[in-house]
């Protein structure tokens, strides 16, 4: 925005210090509002906008949610992202869950009014250089940027939250994190917060006495004690019931737990990880989570892009599956290319989890019924990826973009690159073509 389209992109590029993500910076006017007249500009590729203290840009706006929206460069467009926000994102007078914006569009947010401007300068962000970080797969920029966060996470002892869509990986994240780290030697400790009855929750995080309540017969520790020394992952955080809350802040604050039972304290040595598959921030809006606890929990926010960000990984995903789960199923007849490229052309709402199934489905079965390849019949609700939660023409939109993005990918594939002979292939005009590849940020090799 603001400037030439070749030039303004995220691309990885080798520098003295390693591989970088080159990308640009996000100009932020505020035209009105609390702080109308307020000018920054902000590294890309993503800008968190909200009323929380944690956000890249904190709007001093109490009609603005704590994490409100989410821009994301994305090629030569800036990306808009409401976060689930109470008062919604209107762009140029439209209210949008996710869209892109124009140059110079109005993006306006409970009282505030701003624009937006893709800045004429390039940084470069520090990436992870491997393909794997503990048992997390990933070449593409936004798993290397997650590495890179993870791996400087899991040198200290700073508490990390992981936020991503179910299916994405957080625990096997919290693992490499804990793996990483200097006390890889010491346990990790799961506990499932949206599995454990409120009853028994405190008694699951800070153990209890015998006798202390109907059932305790004998004395037992609870996560943070089992844990001395290594990680708890408190999975699904936004679950623990909300008279809990303050008992574990008070508990991490203090680095110590009394048992159900007693008032005599017992110190702990943990890091903690905790994990969520919805917006922690909007719970805190909502009024159910606590505000000083999240803030606690989220010294480093990650977030862990949904398979849809991350298409680039799929081919990689289904080997590494293929590899794991073939000696074990007694599969003997590896995958072709082409159900490969039948994989990569689906929606995976379930994300890595979800792949991971398929490849077994493919193994056991057959490529067909794994990869739910249909020719010629109508679509599985599956890979339709059906949202109730948003409006049908959005969902309408979102289900042919998915679908005219990855058709081009494999049809450039199958013409080695070839513009003008994907285009005769497709039946579509070679400058249609052109265009949404630059729309959805594909290449063709052998353009002229």
């Amino acid at each position: 925005m603001n400037r030439d389209d070749d030039d303004s992109t995220n691309t990885m590029v080798p520098s003295p210090n390693g591989l970088t993500l080159r990308t640009n910076k996000i100009r932020v006017e505020v035209i009105q509002g609390p702080q109308a007249g307020e000018t920054l500009e902000l590294p890309g590729p993503g800008v968190r906008i909200g009323s929380g203290a944690d956000c890249d840009f904190k709007v001093k706006d109490p009609t603005v949610s704590r994490h409100h929206l989410t821009l994301r460069i994305e090629r030569n467009k800036i990306r808009i992202l409401d976060a689930g926000s109470l008062n919604g994102t209107t762009v140029d007078g439209v209210q949008v869950r996710d869209g892109y914006a124009r140059p110079d569009s109005r993006i306006t947010i409970g009282k505030t009014e701003f624009r937006l401007l893709m800045v004429n300068t390039f940084i470069e962000l520090p990436l992870f250089p491997g393909e794997r970080f503990g048992h997390m797969l990933g070449r593409s920029t936004a798993m290397r940027a997650v590495f890179a966060v993870l791996e400087r996470a899991a040198a200290t002892d700073a508490t990390v939250l992981i936020e991503g869509e179910t299916g994405t990986g957080k625990e096997v994240a919290a693992r490499a994190i804990h793996e990483a780290s200097p006390r890889s030697k010491g346990p990790f400790i799961v506990l499932d917060c949206s599995t454990i009855s409120p009853e028994l929750a405190e008694s699951e995080l800070f153990g209890h006495v015998k006798g202390s309540f109907t059932g305790a017969t004998m004395d037992r520790p609870g996560i943070f004690e089992e844990a001395d020394g290594g990680t708890v992952f408190l999975d699904e955080i936004g679950e623990l019931p909300h008279g809990l809350q303050p008992k574990l802040l008070r508990a991490l604050e203090s680095m110590e737990v009394r048992r159900v039972g007693t008032n005599r304290p017992k110190r702990f040595d943990v890091r903690v990880v905790a994990a969520t598959n919805r917006p922690l921030s909007r719970a805190v809006d909502l009024g159910v989570f606590r505000e000083d606890l999240y803030y606690r929990l989220a010294v480093v926010p990650v977030r862990l892009p949904p398979l849809s960000e991350r298409s680039e990984d799929i081919s990689m995903l289904v080997r590494h599956f293929e590899k794991e789960l073939s000696t074990r199923m007694r599969s003997t007849r590896p995958l072709s290319q082409e159900v490969i490229d039948s994989f990569s052309g689906l929606t995976w709402n379930g994300n890595v989890r979800e792949l991971r199934n398929a490849v077994a489905r493919a193994l056991a079965f057959g490529a067909g019924e794994g990869a739910k390849n249909n020719e010629g019949g109508e679509p599985d609700l599956q890979s339709l990826g059906i949202r109730l939660d948003e409006p049908l023409l959005h969902g309408r939109d979102r289900v042919a973009q998915a679908y005219e993005k990855h058709y081009l990918r494999l049809m450039l594939q199958k013409t080695d690159g070839n513009v003008s002979r994907a285009a005769e292939l497709a039946g579509v005009g070679r400058k249609f073509v052109q265009m949404a590849m630059k729309r959805y940020g594909l290449r063709g090799d052998l353009e002229p």
